[in-house]
């Protein structure tokens, strides 16, 4: 908690007017009883009162209006604020007759005012409200209307609070694929972090069947930010890691939790460490390009400026047109691993191979073949000219960092497709995203 008086004096603190909406009230209600919802509206503003010392000007069951304060250090304070409330409203679950339920908050914010109770009337809860209506919510639209979505809903939000939990707790931890050239497989071109946690006899398992319940439920932004901000962990302890991890769709925006809200710990970082932006790749599912949020070209075009690579996974299966993935120019495309898979049941199936390749260099440089997992899966993979393959049979998934410096591929140095992504500049960084914060 930031004492705000013990840093700034009065005469340099405004008041700020926040709308802090719990998005996803409605399903609580309905799944769960109106009793969870009093109980998660009660645990929304003792968070509130504990982290912003604010005045509640009006509750309702999905909406509080708070009166705050907040350091006039520099304009994006109160964005880093919004972020750093919502995190710990939404990464906590409320306990109710022995569920954990976690909660979805968005926050719209007015511009510094002065005054007091007489703010939550007027232009500044109209510009919070305004605000709050261009926030990427992805759990205030979910369906519970009926007793089998209803008994759905429970049941992903029990695995989702399980896993945000466990992270929580620290009992989860990557794997890396590694990605190989086929014709010389001591050349890598990066690892992809996988999620993956044992059991009490110390077997692996991934987390897959968890983290699509925390995206049904509209809360895998969450997990996306936290486990990025660990990827760049590891890219600044080795310099030799170039280093891919797959978000949801769901956690393409930087108006997530609150308008221009998301991300800001993640862009603080690459400000910070530029050189860390040209050795990841941050990877979405092909289903992206046809339901985008409205921020979503924003924010991959921020990333692209900053240097990040933008991979695309599971090409071929997301029923996108050619003309949609177009418009993300993505920097790499992984085939989905079916169609390598299942390329030998039928002719038709081994023509889709290289269709889908030759979509994919339309649209690309780096192509990865995923699913190379046979020596026949290789050599088809190379007869179809794949720069790149993912699968068993040249490097299994493993959580020791096998990267050095002998593994670095050409396509990192110079005149290659990875070393073409736009340097980032402190100018154009600035003029992206101002996150740096000299609190946080």
């Amino acid at each position: 908690m930031i004492d705000l008086a013990r840093i700034s004096p009065p005469n340099r603190r405004s008041n700020y007017l926040l709308v802090v909406r719990l998005d996803n009230a409605r399903q609580i209600a309905s799944a769960f009883g109106t009793a969870a919802l009093i109980t998660a509206t009660a645990h929304v503003r003792g968070a509130i009162a504990s982290h912003l010392d604010p005045v509640i000007c009006r509750e309702a069951a999905d909406e509080i209006i708070v009166l705050a304060h907040a350091a006039m250090l520099e304009a994006d304070f109160v964005r880093t604020q919004i972020e750093v409330l919502c995190a710990r409203l939404c990464g906590t679950p409320v306990e109710h007759e022995g569920s954990r339920i976690l909660l979805s908050i968005s926050i719209g914010h007015s511009d510094p005012a002065p005054g007091g109770l007489e703010s939550d009337t007027g232009e500044a809860l109209d510009e919070a409200r305004s605000r709050l209506q261009r926030v990427a919510a992805p759990a205030l639209s979910l369906d519970t209307g009926s007793a089998p979505e209803e008994a759905r809903y429970r049941a992903d939000m029990a695995r989702a609070a399980w896993l945000v939990h466990q992270v929580a707790r620290g009992e989860m931890f990557f794997a890396w694929r590694p990605i190989h050239d086929p014709r010389r497989p001591d050349r890598l071109l990066q690892h992809e972090a996988l999620l993956r946690y044992a059991d009490a006899q110390g077997e692996q398992f991934d987390c897959t069947a968890a983290y699509q319940a925390l995206e049904r439920v509209g809360l895998a932004h969450l997990l996306d930010r936290a486990l990025v901000l660990r990827v760049l962990d590891e890219l600044e302890a080795d310099p030799r890691a170039h280093l891919s991890i797959a978000i949801s769709p769901q956690s393409l925006s930087f108006d997530l939790g609150g308008q221009d809200a998301a991300w800001t710990d993640f862009l603080a970082r690459i400000e910070r460490h530029p050189e860390l932006a040209e050795r990841l790749v941050i990877e979405f599912h092909e289903s992206a390009a046809s339901r985008f949020w409205p921020g979503t070209l924003t924010f991959l075009n921020t990333l692209r400026a900053l240097g990040i690579g933008i991979g695309l996974v599971g090409f071929g299966s997301g029923h996108a047109s050619v003309r949609q993935l177009a418009v993300l120019r993505p920097s790499q495309i992984k085939l989905d691993s079916a169609f390598l898979r299942t390329a030998f049941l039928s002719e038709r199936n081994r023509a889709r191979v290289g269709q889908l390749a030759a979509q994919a260099r339309g649209l690309c440089d780096s192509v990865v073949f995923v699913g190379a997992d046979t020596p026949a899966q290789i050599r088809l993979a190379v007869e179809e000219g794949a720069q790149w393959v993912a699968g068993e049979r040249l490097g299994r998934v493993c959580t020791r960092r096998t990267w050095s410096a002998r593994h670095r591929s050409p396509a990192h140095h110079p005149g290659t497709s990875f070393a073409s992504r736009a340097e980032p500049s402190p100018a154009l960084a600035e003029g992206l995203r101002a996150v740096r914060s000299p609190v946080f």
